[in-house]
């Protein structure tokens, strides 16, 4: 159940762009949270995308907006559901998401994603605290589907 927020550099991505980048990142988080090609658990992929206005990014105190192209991710998913492999993996897959969505190559693609892993008892969706338990019997969680007790 992948919720993404990610901030795009100014002019970084076209709205076409925008879409492959999201569908890209989307897939990269059902695969490192081992979710089933399902239409249910796979409604639950959330990506959200704000683009900087132009002269809002910089690097080394210097405006950086024709400089690179970067694709800024947090990624909140519940502790327990990504071990180091997956999380490596997955970093992997963002880059490489962002590369794939690039309208062309004249600036160099820079991403960087936070993972936040939510302690259990603390993700509260629709007005309930939604466990461990209950996410992975909703979302599928391949991986974690055998050790559940419901």
């Amino acid at each position: 159940m992948p919720l993404l927020t990610v901030i795009l550099t100014p002019g970084a991505f076209d709205p076409s762009a925008q879409a492959r980048l999201a569908r890209g990142l989307t897939e990269a988080a059902f695969e490192a949270e081992s979710i089933p090609h399902e239409p249910g658990p796979r409604a639950r992929g959330i990506v959200l995308i704000q683009s900087l206005a132009p002269g809002q990014f910089y690097s080394a105190g210097e405006p950086a907006d024709a400089r690179v192209r970067g694709v800024f991710a947090t990624l909140q998913v519940s502790a327990g559901v990504l071990d180091g492999a997956r999380k490596a993996r997955l970093a992997a897959a963002v880059q490489a998401a962002a590369e794939a969505a690039a309208p062309d190559r004249s600036l160099p693609i820079v991403t960087s994603l936070e993972i936040r892993e939510v302690p259990e008892g603390s993700w509260a969706q629709n007005g309930r605290i939604a466990r461990l338990p209950e996410m992975t019997a909703t979302a599928r969680f391949g991986h974690l589907l055998d050790a559940l007790v419901v």
